[in-house]
């Protein structure tokens, strides 16, 4: 134990931590190990509690859930009864039309005419049905004759309508697609001229094969051709001596299942469902959707009528869902139950059969809801818990207050005058200036933040004698070597006299180094300037592409010796006006052009683009397919004289092109930063600040 006690730490603290560190050792964790044991049990105990109580409140509320079902089943099921009778009776009272000759006025039948597609309908709306005798068969005499006959139906439709405000509307339909229907519509705009309507599932599921019984049933849910959307409907047979003569129908209209029939009132967010034989849901409330992911189909209407039968889709029907498959197989076993489901959260359903249709009312509540109760109960004891944990941490915000105030004071004497000699280190190291140390309280301290002060003057004197040193030689090379260009240029004028093939090549080669001694001195002093500081700019708003322009002009004699195609990607939208010098501007672009072209391969390409996704900035992008630089240089691309590999290769330069470039689009505001791939290329971005006028 004792080795393990004066074994170090593995990392150096500062003074002020490592008492920090000894106070908590000591006094605060054994505190908050028992503080937070008694927090423990009373949450634990808290839970218990929490978990008895909703499973006593959720088997009540499955109990009432079931009970609701049973009960708005019976409920729906004696509505829905009543319109079946009204279907009996109205097929009845059909029958009895059809088999009865009529007079009928020469002034009613005036308003009945022939479409050139050969309908027979009705042409104005006189307060009764609309007449709609397709196309598809030869209309005569004794087609009218049953549109007469039936024209006494019209007050039977308009009372049956008016008795039960679920009733849409009622219509007959005969073998030879003849369609009388209430109320009046134009059905002309709406039916298809050529409609065969025994082919649908309102007319051919009332006939023997689908309808032995010869009772009224009602129909899955279907779009009606009429236009009034998704619906059901309670049809009856209507059978002559030799054959099925017609089909009468009621119509209810899903939208007015969803507001009459499914208003059910349900503890907490729950929602009811009505569910047809084969599984289709036939109706469902708008608080459902987001539940199942479907949007019930309540306002279709057609521009003109429909083709072939339309039902609901695969999505629609639980029997074919697969997060719903565990209560469709419960549903199909048993006429009503209680079940949970996982939906977008789990859920308790109930459902229950409704006599007559045979469909299934089925009800749903989240258990967040019906656990409300016990999630009540539960967040007055998080409450007392929150209080008790609230005066804890009061009590040791304090504590650790007075242990923290104790620690400070006792490294102030030390930990200080270290932190603040330790900051004129790094200043030093910058190449900054350090003002004279103050007072501090220990006499050792003292000496040494004197010693710094000193040693900081010293190197920053000995860090302006270089740079002066720099600044004096280069100037002094300028001249001879300005001399030397001019002889050698002279010399080279007198090419054809006296100098000749290899000796004017040596005299292009002296012009030539002597411009790369001058480029090279020239960029000596931009970098001492630089690290002076030593620079005026002449910041303003300017337009952008003229210095691209310019720039790419400078550098394409370069571009054509290397055999490298030189681009500029005009954008689509005219540049915006960016703030900048345009001296430095200028240079930054010389010499991202220069390196894109010095550093391709013969037969590569430069490519200048621009980027205006940012509001701020615009982003001026060099992209070259040249020798790409290596993930393990690409940190030294801004140090300076730094090649990359390049040293002592056949491609000139000092190193410090890009050191430059990038100091100057600090001074200017700029960002420059690049991204590369070995054998690809690079891409140098150059972000430049868009003036006010400029941002989008």
């Amino acid at each position: 134990m004792a080795r393990i006690a004066t074994e170090p730490e593995s990392e150096p603290v500062p003074l002020s931590k490592w008492l920090w560190r000894s106070y908590l050792k000591a006094a605060l964790v054994p505190l908050l190990l028992i503080e937070f044991g008694f927090i423990g049990v009373y949450l634990l105990t808290s839970q218990v509690v929490y978990d008895r109580s909703a499973s006593a409140i959720t088997r009540i509320s499955t109990t009432m859930l079931r009970d609701d079902s049973i009960r708005e089943a019976n409920i729906i099921a004696h509505r829905l009864q009543s319109i079946s009778a009204a279907t009996q009776i109205y097929a009845d009272e059909s029958g009895r039309a059809l088999a009865t000759p009529a007079d009928v006025p020469e002034s009613l039948k005036a308003v009945h005419g022939y479409s050139p597609e050969g309908v027979f309908y009705t042409k104005k709306d006189t307060g009764g049905s609309a007449v709609f005798y397709s196309g598809v068969v030869p209309i005569g005499e004794a087609e009218q004759e049953k549109v007469w006959r039936t024209v006494r139906l019209d007050p039977l439709m308009k009372s049956i309508k008016e008795s039960d405000s679920l009733i849409s509307q009622l219509y007959l339909n005969t073998w030879d697609s003849y369609n009388r229907i209430y109320p009046y519509f134009d059905v002309l705009n709406i039916y298809a001229p050529k409609m065969d309507i025994p082919t649908y599932n309102f007319y051919y599921e009332a006939d023997d094969v689908h309808n032995p019984a010869r009772k009224p049933v009602w129909t899955d849910a279907y779009v009606d051709p009429a236009g009034d959307g998704w619906m059901v409907s309670s049809i009856a047979p209507v059978h002559g001596p030799e054959k099925l003569e017609a089909v009468v129908g009621i119509d209810v209209t899903i939208k007015t299942i969803v507001e009459q029939v499914l208003n059910i009132k349900l503890p907490g967010d729950g929602f009811a469902i009505l569910i047809g034989r084969d599984g289709t849901i036939l109706a469902l409330p708008p608080e459902g959707e987001d539940d199942l992911g479907v949007n019930e189909l309540i306002g279709h209407s057609y521009a003109e009528a429909i083709l072939q039968d339309t039902f609901k889709p695969a999505e629609f029907n639980i029997f074919r869902r697969p997060d719903l498959s565990a209560i469709a197989l419960e549903m199909q076993s048993q006429p009503s139950g209680v079940q949970r489901v996982e939906l977008q959260e789990p859920m308790i359903a109930a459902w229950s059969t409704i006599a007559g249709p045979n469909w299934r009312l089925l009800l749903l509540s989240s258990e967040k809801s019906l656990l409300a109760e016990a999630t009540n109960l539960r967040s007055q004891l998080g409450f007392v818990s929150t209080i008790m944990v609230a005066i804890l941490v009061l009590f040791y915000a304090v504590f650790f207050a007075y242990l923290w105030r104790r620690s400070i004071t006792m490294s102030a004497r030390v930990a200080r005058p270290l932190a603040d000699l330790e900051q004129r280190m790094v200043l030093i190291s910058e190449g900054n200036t350090v003002p004279p140390s103050p007072p501090f309280a220990i006499r050792e301290l003292q000496t040494v933040g004197e010693h710094l002060a000193t040693m900081g003057d010293k190197l920053d004197a000995a860090n302006r004698a270089k740079s002066n040193f720099l600044s004096a030689m280069s100037h002094e090379l300028r001249t001879p070597l300005t001399a030397i260009i001019g002889y050698a240029e002279l010399l080279e004028a007198s090419e054809g006299r006296k100098l000749e093939g290899e000796r004017m090549n040596h005299v292009r080669a002296i012009s030539s180094s002597g411009w790369s001694l001058v480029k090279l001195v020239d960029a000596v002093l931009e970098l001492s300037r630089l690290d002076h500081k030593d620079l005026r700019l002449s910041t303003r708003s300017l337009d952008l592409a003229p210095l691209v322009r310019e720039a790419c002009e400078r550098a394409r004699p370069d571009a054509d010796r290397m055999q490298v195609t030189l681009r500029i990607d005009e954008p689509d939208e005219p540049l915006p006006s960016v703030i900048g010098d345009p001296g430095m501007l200028r240079r930054i672009l010389d010499q991202l052009l220069s390196n894109a072209v010095k550093y391709n391969v013969p037969g590569g390409r430069v490519d200048v683009g621009f980027d205006l996704a940012s509001p701020d900035s615009v982003a001026l992008e060099v992209r070259d397919t040249g020798l790409g630089i290596a993930q393990d240089r690409q940190s030294d691309v801004f140090k300076a004289f730094q090649r990359l590999g390049h040293e002592n290769g056949a491609i000139s330069g000092a190193g410090i092109g890009m050191t430059i470039a990038q100091r100057l689009a600090e001074v200017t505001g700029c960002n420059l930063h690049f991204e590369s791939e070995p054998g690809k290329g690079s891409t140098f971005v150059l972000r430049i600040p868009r003036t006010r006028q400029g941002r989008v």
